[in-house]
């Protein structure tokens, strides 16, 4: 978690915020294997440093796992998915492309909070180094990342808008309402320790656009 100085040949610590967001990156892996049992000592290894400069960056243990969780749910990776999609595609394939994207990253949030849910849970009220709810900020950074997001699915619906028969602005709620159960399904399984459903993205796309009735029901 240094640099190398030129003039001393000596590495250089890297300035606090650098060094936090450093630090929070390293361990995602071993939090993922590990999820909240994970040790400090894991922790200060996977990070490279003493586990004495955890604590003085971060206050405790489970706020560097909180903030670990808003990291990995920063929302850049998916933004740069949605904005690759191209508009010349048919609008299966652009619906298709989104969902994958989105279901891979709302799959990590339930993985994510269904872990917290599972440590708040098991942890007695009041009890030490109890912390219950989501990370610190993570309101705003959800809402946030809606308003990122919704203008992204604006930009892929928008072509075909006059061949839904609502108008786009329900399209896109009702888009997300379908991935939002979609995942909620898989949120529910990994917190009774099940595996996570399968989500064929094609399917859910075709859905979207179709409803449930098989083609040739529909035409009846």
């Amino acid at each position: 978690m240094q640099v190398s100085s030129a003039r001393s040949g000596r590495a250089a610590p890297l300035p606090p915020d650098e060094r936090r967001l450093a630090i929070l990156k390293a361990v995602l892996p071993v939090v993922r294997a590990r999820g909240t049992d994970v040790t400090t000592r894991e922790l200060a290894e996977a990070a490279q440093v003493a586990e004495g400069t955890l604590f003085r960056v971060f206050d405790d243990k489970e706020s560097l796992l909180r903030e670990a969780v808003a990291t990995a749910l920063d929302p850049a990776e998916l933004l740069a998915e949605m904005t690759a999609i191209d508009l010349g595609l048919p609008v299966e394939e652009r619906l298709a492309a989104v969902i994958r994207a989105g279901v891979s990253r709302m799959a990590d949030l339930a993985l994510w909070m269904s872990m917290f849910h599972r440590k708040d849970r098991d942890s007695a009220p009041g009890a030490a180094g109890a912390h219950h709810g989501p990370p610190r900020g993570w309101a705003e950074r959800q809402q946030a990342t809606q308003v990122l997001v919704r203008a992204e699915l604006r930009r892929i619906l928008e072509p075909d808008a006059e061949r839904y028969r609502c108008p786009l602005d329900v399209a896109i709620v009702l888009l997300e309402s379908l991935l939002t159960g979609t995942i909620m399904q898989s949120a529910n399984r990994l917190r009774q320790g099940q595996a996570a459903l399968e989500t064929d993205a094609d399917l859910v796309a075709d859905f979207f656009l179709h409803g449930v009735l098989h083609p040739a029901e529909a035409t009846v």
